[in-house]
């Protein structure tokens, strides 16, 4: 072990030269020996690696005799210039014709019977127009109560957009038994197509207003008389029926004539008050039905008279036909 003497350090130093100096002169005489042995095994002059003093052979010639070339690029004869995608973009134009050609079709067809279904000339006969004037109710897509001036306290007239059931034949009478086969089954929008179906005919119409419209005011101060309008442009036609107007109270004809699409026309109903004591049950935690609103007033409209006109520009427009 040598000392971190001043002495010590500098045989340290000494040492490491040497070894230096050894390891050179070893790796320096294997070099040698090596490039002898190459040139020696080596059939040619110039073969081979050259030694490291010179004698024999070039470094160079050998990169040159070595060297890789880059292979020259090969062009297929059989391709042709030009433009090769005409496949492709046929299929691309055939796949959007087909539906653009399909949606032209299906608005061809639907104008020519929408010209079929119009009303192009108005019937002569009370039972035509009463036929015709249920066909324009079917197809309206909008429908007004017209009250008179009076009656709304208004100058001239109100008109309310309500939305009606499709006309009836007969007037419904809601039954006060229970269901003869299932007894205990509530009535509900299936029990009522096989109990009583709905027979179309221009006899009464039923809709909903507030009580809290001018128009349901009206009614509930005893103005009951009104009409409905409507327009449709499927027909070419509006018509107008009128009558007397019947508030229907009982819980089974609002149940039967309620729409869904109403819920948000009508506050919902208050739920019943329990006791504080008692525990609520199922029965008192649900929410009553909708129909059951303070604010729905069900109405019907028995038909007496209705008017038929026409939308369509011509010259019978100007006229009407009564029944």
């Amino acid at each position: 072990r040598i000392s971190t003497s001043p002495a010590g350090l500098r045989v340290r130093s000494m040492l490491l030269r040497c070894c230096r100096l050894a390891f050179k002169d070893q790796a320096l005489r294997r070099l040698r020996a090596f490039s002898t042995e190459v040139q020696r095994s080596s059939t040619g002059p110039g073969f081979g690696v050259a030694p490291l003093d010179g004698s024999a052979g070039s470094l160079a010639e050998l990169s040159e005799r070595a060297g890789y070339l880059p292979r020259p690029e090969t062009f297929d004869e059989r391709l042709k210039p030009g433009f090769r995608g005409g496949k492709a973009l046929f299929v691309f134009f055939l796949c959007n014709a087909v539906p653009f050609t399909a949606l032209l079709y299906y608005l061809r067809e639907q104008r020519e019977q929408r010209a079929q279904l119009s009303l192009l000339a108005l019937p002569a006969t009370a039972e035509e127009v009463a036929a015709e004037a249920v066909r324009v109710m079917r197809t309206s897509a909008a429908c007004f109560l017209m009250q008179d001036a009076e009656a709304v306290g208004r100058s001239f007239g109100g008109a309310l957009r309500v939305d009606p059931h499709p006309p009836e034949a007969s007037a419904y009478v809601p039954p006060t038994e229970p269901l003869p086969l299932l007894p205990q089954v509530e009535r509900n929008v299936v029990t009522d197509l096989f109990e009583a179906p709905t027979v179309t005919g221009l006899g009464f119409i039923h809709f909903a207003v507030s009580k809290k419209s001018p128009e349901g005011v009206a009614v509930a101060a005893g103005r009951r008389r009104g009409g409905l309008l409507y327009l449709s442009h499927t027909r070419g036609a509006y018509c107008t029926v009128s009558g007397q107007l019947s508030v229907l109270s009982d819980p089974e004809s609002k149940r039967r004539y309620w729409k869904n699409v109403w819920a948000a026309s009508f506050a919902p109903p208050a739920a019943p008050s329990a006791a504080p004591s008692a525990a609520p049950s199922a029965a008192e935690t649900e929410a009553p039905p909708p129909w059951l609103s303070d604010d729905y007033m069900l109405l019907r409209l028995a038909v007496d008279e209705a008017s038929l006109q026409a939308v369509v520009d011509g010259p019978s427009r100007w006229d009407a036909r009564h029944v």
